[in-house]
């Protein structure tokens, strides 16, 4: 098998699985002698779900085909699309190997494609008490849950390193003291990485969490630090210290990232981060964002990555470029609205400037926060519009970076678009981006080669098409603190930029007239 996940934290219920371009196969090994479910979901609950039971009696194994219209017991499917390959069990595991078509003909049967999907599992230590299973069943109980993953990831598996030509390096947090007065917290420190004479290649890293803080740590970004910027180093045993993230920073070259369901990262054969080489100040800066919505307090992490590098060199020199909306306050969501689109820009200008010759994405980081449903990313070339990725079951608990089939080409002016589409039917007040858990964003990081110069190129919608909008006549803009000083109309002036947003009578048609005005306006693009 060429994919695996442990679905539960205590490692009972792991499943293993293959896919080709019409069919998927499942291997469930789960600490149980009585039935096991897996069931594919549309947002993480069991109505809607596509789901497959089995166990194993008297050392026959059986399999049935089920769907969920509510939280009750699954029915039976008419039509029994999973399909039983084979199946045993043990004093202590059950295992059963199934398989099902990407795309059936069944209505009940979800589409099995490259979107993120909700994988629900239970078990109970009883069997059906009738072979067949028509009459279902016993209740689950606490042995359930839900974990995203996406079942048709590209994987990379390096063959041309040399074992022993790798070596390791963990950049780990020092017992931070994670905050209990906010729920979203930055947090930074300087590393120095080893000391190496010579350009070598970070070739894979891995997330190293502290048991027991999964759910706080949220995701991780170590930026490079060049030979120009100066940087200071603290104590071993200083943890750091809050901060805003990096791209406001100057060490802003992204060397390694990882977030939340997201394991080991390899980097293709050809390609590798680069460090040691002449531009390289040998520090990095870790930037931390640490989740805390419940507010726990006695919280202490050292969390962080493990790269793997090597002085065998790759072809190629691989960075990051950050593309999308800017973050900040003047990127405005609406209330009410189930499917408002946002959309941010690098144009020709840009990456006519920047760019000396073409560029070749192999992976990209789609994030949003969780009012977003979508997001897609594409490059306009020669008036030409190409699909580079896109996720229309977004979960901001999964934050994959997308490994392509095939590279995607970029050439020097062209253009890159990323797409995110919101639900905030169930909010009453606008959401405005910024960099906590409660507001929003819409970016895209591209992996790609050869690496050049620039690290972020992102855009805003005019200034003019908000305000006007919102029924603000003039302004002042302070460029030195990003403020807004309404000057009319009188019975505008002495609010601020938010409380004239937040005075729209929003409604769903409302947010789509802002939406389309947006999209077909002038946006301002900063690289």
């Amino acid at each position: 098998f060429d994919h695996h996940e442990t679905l539960d934290v205590e490692g009972k219920f792991r499943i293993l699985w293959k896919f080709d371009d019409e069919k998927i196969e499942f291997e469930a090994r789960v600490q149980t002698t009585g039935w096991v479910g897996l069931g594919l979901s549309p947002n993480g609950g069991m109505p809607g779900s596509d789901i497959a039971i089995g166990w194993v009696k008297d050392g026959i194994a059986h399999l049935t085909d089920r769907y969920a219209e509510a939280k009750a017991q699954p029915r039976m499917d008419e039509s029994q699309d999973w399909e039983l390959v084979s199946g045993y069990e043990n004093e202590t595991h059950t295992v059963l190997r199934f398989n099902r078509k990407l795309t059936t003909c069944d209505v009940r049967d979800r589409v099995i494609n490259e979107d993120t999907i909700r994988v629900l599992w239970a078990w109970h230590d009883d069997d059906p008490e009738d072979e067949s299973g028509v009459s279902g069943p016993t209740y689950h109980g606490a042995n359930r849950g839900v974990k995203s993953t996406v079942l048709l990831s590209n994987i990379i598996t390096p063959t041309n390193i040399q074992e022993s030509l790798n070596y390791t390096f963990d950049i780990l947090m020092k017992n931070v003291p994670v905050p209990y007065d906010k729920d979203t917290t930055y947090w930074c420190r300087v590393f120095q990485l080893p000391n190496i004479t010579s350009k070598h290649h970070i070739l894979k890293y891995e997330p190293i969490i502290t048991p027991g803080n999964e759910g706080v740590v949220h995701h991780l970004l170590i930026y490079r630090c060049d030979k120009r910027h100066q940087v200071t180093i603290l104590p071993d045993g200083d943890p750091g210290h809050a901060c805003e993230p990096q791209f406001s920073r100057p060490c802003f070259n992204i060397l390694a990232g990882w977030g939340v369901g997201v394991g080991t990262v390899l980097t293709p054969d050809h390609v590798g981060y680069p460090i040691g080489d002449d531009e390289d100040s040998g520090y990095v800066i870790m930037e931390m964002h640490y989740d805390n919505p419940q507010l726990a307090s006695g919280i202490h992490d050292s969390s962080g990555l493990r790269l793997t590098y090597t002085p065998e060199l790759r072809d190629n020199d691989m960075g990051v470029l950050l593309v999308g909306v800017g973050v900040n306050k003047y990127h405005v969501v609406p209330p009410h609205a189930e499917a408002f689109v946002s959309a941010g820009f690098c144009n020709s200008r840009c990456l006519s400037a920047e760019l000396g010759q073409p560029i070749h994405i192999v992976g990209v980081n789609l994030a949003t926060r969780p009012l977003g449903v979508k997001i897609s990313a594409r490059v306009i070339h020669n008036g030409t519009e190409t699909e580079i990725a896109r996720e229309d079951n977004y979960d901001y608990d999964m934050q994959l970076t997308r490994m392509l089939k095939e590279e995607i080409t970029v050439y020097p002016g062209d253009s890159l678009i990323i797409e995110c589409t919101y639900d905030s039917t169930h909010k009453e007040h606008v959401t405005f981006g910024g960099l906590d858990i409660k507001d929003e964003l819409c970016l895209a990081g591209f992996q790609y080669y050869p690496k050049f110069n620039l690290t972020d190129c992102v855009s805003t919608p005019s200034l003019y098409t908000t305000t006007g909008f919102a029924g603000i006549q003039d302004a002042d803009f302070d460029y030195d603190t990003l403020e807004l000083n309404i000057t009319a109309p009188a019975a505008m002036v002495g609010m601020t930029y938010e409380d004239a947003i937040r005075a729209v009578p929003w409604t769903e048609e409302k947010a789509q007239t802002f939406s389309d005005m947006l999209l077909n306006g002038i946006f301002h693009t900063r690289c």
